[in-house]
């Protein structure tokens, strides 16, 4: 799947794209080695020790998910080569995904996007298929044989699952690529490919009972699990879209809070806390020197400094001083600022025009704008600077 989770572990780099795995992957990946070493190959193929089995079940179970980390990698260098900003990826319980920073372009971007994964993954198959033959062909034993053609099939598979016509499936991209290109309206094509995703999460699930009553026990539950993380995915993908669509016609200037409370660089690090973070309830402030903002000192800076230490410290000396990862416009996007705060890590960026300190945006503030906007429906706009004020003081 393609598509835009913190429970991760960051596993390694390639071509600077982060490939990092869920929890959850952990648990699958687990589950799939013992019933390959445990069930499958010695049914299937009997007559070799449990060592051999468990050292095939191994083997198979690690080319199986580096087909899963190549189907999303190529997902990846395609929107890559596209002018998408594609830098991450996350293997988890069902599969994967890779994180677009946005939307596609355009529809032919979107198709283009989506078809490369299950074509990459018929190509394994029949890669992984003629490896087996060649094995058999020059005398190998049997089960190694049996290894990569199981393989052949997990992934072709795994690229029928995907072409399935369900958002956020592949087959679901290439849906509302197709519905995009007809009516030139992304959140129309986006609702219909999520409600045909919940359709086949629906019956993925019914199949699932039917194959429980039928004494199929673990591979009906394992449909139901499949249907209800489908369902999920499909209105998380809807709502994603929804909300990027609105943040993109939003600008900062629209949302930020104006003229913020600002610390003098010179205060210590114990006043800030008694006469600001305690007093105010906001997660950070700007720093300024001889009135020009020369840094960022937040909630999180301070806590990391020693209570006996605070008196002896200046804001300055704790601050993240002023780059351009924390700096924006206020012309730019509210999507923007958002993008722009997942790569600075930084829940706040302070809107400078030409030079000129005129506000603050922060994470918090645009979320309660989404929340707001979401309640009063598509008349809404803009937010009144009182209510992004408000938003600040949470942390």
């Amino acid at each position: 799947m393609a598509g835009g989770s913190s429970r991760a572990i960051r596993l390694v780099k390639i071509a600077g794209i982060q490939v990092d795995i869920d929890y959850s992957w952990l648990i699958i990946f687990g589950l799939v080695l013992w019933s390959l070493a445990s069930g499958y190959f010695p049914q299937a193929y009997p007559g070799h020790t449990r060592a051999q089995y468990w050292i095939v079940g191994l083997v198979a179970t690690l080319f199986f998910f580096s087909s899963v980390l190549f189907h999303e990698l190529c997902h990846a260098f395609m929107g890559n080569r596209l002018g998408e900003n594609i830098d991450r990826i996350t293997l988890f319980i069902f599969g994967g995904m890779a994180h677009l920073t946005g939307e596609p372009k355009n529809a032919d971007d979107e198709f283009k996007i989506a078809v490369v994964g299950p074509l990459s993954s018929l190509a394994l198959g029949l890669v992984f298929w003629l490896v087996a033959g060649a094995l058999s062909g020059a005398g190998a034993v049997t089960l190694w044989a049996a290894v990569f053609r199981y393989l052949a099939y997990l992934n072709v598979a795994l690229a029928v699952f995907n072409l399935l016509p369900g958002y956020p499936l592949d087959g679901g991209r290439l849906l509302r690529a197709v519905l995009w290109k007809r009516w030139g309206s992304i959140e129309r094509a986006t609702a219909r490919a999520a409600d045909w995703g919940n359709t086949i999460a629906w019956g993925l699930m019914l199949m699932g009972v039917l194959e429980i009553f039928g004494g199929a026990l673990i591979g009906g539950l394992w449909l139901i699990f499949i249907g209800l993380f489908l369902r999920g995915a499909a209105a998380g993908g809807y709502q994603g879209t929804m909300v990027e669509q609105m943040l993109q016609r939003v600008r900062v200037g629209d949302i930020m809070t104006p003229d913020p409370i600002t610390l003098d660089s010179g205060i210590s690090v114990s006043d800030a806390v008694e006469n600001y973070f305690l007093r105010l309830g906001h997660g950070g402030f700007p720093v300024a020197t001889e009135g020009r903002v020369v840094g960022m000192l937040t909630l999180s800076m301070v806590s990391k400094c020693p209570v006996e230490e605070r008196a002896g410290k200046k804001a300055g000396d704790l601050m993240r001083p002023l780059d351009a990862s924390i700096e924006i416009s206020p012309s730019a996007t509210a999507l923007a600022a958002m993008h722009q705060m997942n790569d600075s890590t930084s829940r706040r960026l302070v809107v400078l025009d030409n030079g000129k300190f005129v506000g603050l945006v922060t994470l918090t503030g645009i979320t309660r704008f989404v929340q707001i906007k979401s309640q009063l429906g598509t008349a809404a706009t803009k937010v009144s600077p009182a209510a992004g004020q408000d938003s600040v003081q949470e942390h």
